[in-house]
């Protein structure tokens, strides 16, 4: 139906703090979609993640133009100017359903099944 939707899910086994809400109902931090822009999901150190809103940041960088891969490596290189130690990754989804990534501190690889392509895995 051309509609776009973002889910997201933690175990926060890691890098929680305790006592803390983990950041995947936070808006903005893990997931966030505009159906007429875009999507992006996060990944990594949520307690770092949380203060910069990165999925947020995508998608508004996407609603004004930037390309998504450009999005995304944006998102990341923020937060890694602030903490070098950071370890996460993000990916962007535009409303075309192009796909990027980005990642920072790992290797880090994502899977996409759509109708256009077959499931493969990318970095």
């Amino acid at each position: 139906m051309g509609h776009i939707v973002v889910g997201t899910s933690t175990n926060e086994a890691i890098f929680k703090i305790p006592g803390r809400v983990g950041d995947g109902p936070i808006v903005g931090s893990s997931a966030y979609v505009v159906d007429e822009v875009g999507a992006c999901s996060a990944t990594g150190d949520g307690d770092i993640r949380i203060r910069f809103l990165p999925c947020y940041l995508v998608v508004e960088s996407m609603r004004l133009g930037m390309e998504r891969k450009l999005a995304a490596k944006d998102a990341i290189a923020r937060i890694a100017r602030k903490y070098p130690d950071f370890l996460g990754a993000i990916v962007a989804l535009n409303k075309k359903g192009e796909h990027a990534g980005a990642c920072h501190g790992w290797t880090f690889k994502y899977s996409v099944r759509s109708l256009n392509e077959r499931c493969g895995s990318f970095y």
